[in-house]
C-alpha cells in the first residue's frame, strides 16, 4: 500500500478520536472460525481466530470499533506449516438497540493485515506481505448490566493478493463467532 504519511495521521487520528467522543464505550473479546475462499480457500484449513476489540457509540444507532484480530489457517499439503494472519481494522456498525439489550447489527470498514507463512509449504509458496482488508459484518449482541455476549460473521475482501504466483493467492475471509465483552 502507497499511503502518504501525512494521510495516515490524519487517518489514525480520526480513528483514535472517535471512541474517545463517544457516548457509551466498550471493550470486548472474539473468538471463533476463519476460512479462506477461492483458491486460497483450497490451500489451506479452517482455523481459528482471536481478536480484542475496542467500541464507542457516536449515536444511538452508529458505533465505531477498533480492534485486532490473529488468525491461524494452515496448509492442506501434509499439515506443511501455517499461514498467520494479523489485522489491525476499524468497523463503523449501524444498528438500533432493541429492548434496552438486544442489538441487531450491519457493519462495514477498513483494515490492514500482515500475512505470515510459516513451515516447508510457506517458504516454498507464499512470501510475507501486507494486504488491505474491507470487512463487511453482520451479527447481534445482547447486553445484560454492562456486559455483552454476542454473535458475528464477517466477510472480508482481500485487496492486494501478491504474496504467491499464480492464482494460489486469490481468495478472501469469511469468519464467524463469539464474543464477550463491558461496557462503561
Amino acid at each position: 500500500m502507497n499511503l502518504q504519511p501525512w494521510r495516515a495521521g490524519i487517518l489514525a487520528a480520526v480513528l483514535l478520536a472517535g471512541p474517545a467522543l463517544a457516548q457509551e464505550r466498550g471493550l470486548s473479546v472474539r473468538s471463533g472460525v476463519s476460512a479462506y475462499t477461492g483458491d486460497l480457500g483450497g490451500g489451506t484449513d479452517v482455523g481459528g481466530f482471536l481478536g480484542i476489540q475496542a467500541e464507542g457509540r457516536l449515536f444511538p444507532a452508529v458505533g465505531l470499533e477498533l480492534g485486532y484480530e490473529g488468525s491461524a489457517n494452515g496448509f492442506e499439503e501434509n499439515d506443511s506449516g501455517t499461514l498467520w494472519r494479523h489485522n489491525v481494522g476499524a468497523l463503523a456498525k449501524l444498528g438500533p438497540i432493541v429492548d434496552d439489550r438486544w442489538q441487531p447489527f450491519v457493519g462495514a470498514g477498513l483494515g490492514v493485515s500482515y500475512l505470515d507463512p510459516t513451515g516447508e509449504a510457506g517458504a516454498n509458496i507464499f512470501d510475507d506481505d501486507v494486504v488491505a482488508e474491507v470487512p463487511l459484518a453482520a451479527g447481534i449482541e445482547y447486553r445484560f448490566s454492562g456486559v455483552t455476549a454476542g454473535a458475528r460473521a464477517t466477510y472480508r475482501i482481500v485487496a492486494g493478493e501478491d504474496f504467491a504466483p499464480g492464482n494460489v493467492d486469490e481468495g478472501d475471509l469469511f469468519t464467524a463467532g463469539l464474543s464477550l465483552g463491558g461496557r462503561f
